[in-house]
């Protein structure tokens, strides 16, 4: 039994999603579920995973379709709503495609940086 002070160990789901580093950008892009083609706002995102700003959100364990100018295209399912406005998506990208989509994604974000938080100013 974890003593108190002890963290207990992950899950294996919990160090799968931590696989792969978040990128944090800005990055406009276009998201397809359940008949809406939207406009979005992606705010971080890894080969396993994003966070995407759009109105109106798709349901909880939705398929979506992600298309990242200069990324690429994924598809994925909305697992959760972390803030207002906000999904977050788990993507399924092939295992031979995550380095490639990890070097676009880190060459976007460089392009497509995101805004400054009022207190880094």
């Amino acid at each position: 039994m974890a003593k108190p002070s002890e963290k207990p160990p992950e899950s294996l789901a919990e160090q799968e999603r931590r696989q792969f580093r978040r990128i944090a950008t800005r990055i406009e892009g276009r998201i397809v579920f359940a008949g809406v083609d939207a406009e979005c706002l992606v705010h971080e995102m890894s080969a396993s995973g994003a966070i995407v700003e759009v109105l109106p959100l798709p349901a909880l364990g939705a398929d979506v379709a992600l298309d990242v100018p200069e990324v690429g295209f994924a598809r994925g399912i909305a697992r959760r709503y972390p803030a207002d406005h906000l999904v977050s998506i788990e993507l399924a990208t092939p295992p031979a495609r995550r380095d490639r989509l990890t070097d676009k994604l880190i060459l976007a974000a460089f392009r497509n940086p995101p805004e400054p938080s009022p207190a880094d100013e």
